[in-house]
């Protein structure tokens, strides 16, 4: 089964970074592994709470972790996921030359739903995500999360969508936002 919002969503967010951050891709986003986030710094079924679908590296840290939701909308599946991912303190892979990976002081969760697929005329589910977003904002920080946002883009073809979320998560990395901003004053 393909996983087109995947594909174009990493390749968006690879397309925005520069060299010192990594973007790590499970494979429905076009990577070869699962991207395990545990509690602490023991690999162990007990203490492993989810896997995510994009993770933004820095310096050997966890700086933005990005789910990706093509079949729907769930308030259960949304809160669950960033309650796992916030309950988690490491990204741990065997694959990896520093096989435990801590969270940064300050990290950035997104969540990118298909709203081609869950926004049907007639439903309240964009003003039931916006109420969950704001709610979500209102308790941060909580454990390792700083930042929350929750987004809707129109399938992979929505450019507007796929780059208003590539510009949230650069937006919110350290330096790489004043390095955009460094090189747009320098081309006026």
């Amino acid at each position: 089964m393909g996983h087109p919002l995947h594909l174009a969503l990493a390749d968006e967010i690879h397309r925005r970074l520069d060299s010192r951050f990594e973007l790590v891709r499970d494979p429905a986003c076009g990577g070869n592994q699962q991207l395990p986030l545990f509690v602490g710094r023991r690999k162990a079924r007990d203490t492993r709470m989810c896997c995510v679908d994009l993770l933004v590296l820095q310096s050997g840290k966890v700086r933005a972790i990005i789910e990706i939701e093509e079949s729907g909308f769930l308030p259960t599946k949304i809160c669950g996921k960033f309650l796992q991912a916030a309950l988690a303190t490491h990204f741990i892979h065997d694959s990896r030359g520093e096989a435990v990976i801590p969270y940064a002081d300050e990290v950035l969760f997104t969540q990118v739903l298909d709203g081609s697929k869950c926004l049907k005329p007639g439903t309240r589910k964009d003003s039931q995500a916006e109420l969950i977003e704001r709610q979500i904002q209102g308790m941060l920080p909580l454990c390792g999360i700083t930042e929350y946002r929750l987004f809707f883009i129109s399938g992979k073809s929505d450019q507007l969508g796929l780059a208003s979320v590539g510009e949230a998560i650069t937006s919110a990395l350290p330096n790489l936002a004043n390095t955009a901003d460094t090189k747009s004053r320098a081309a006026d």
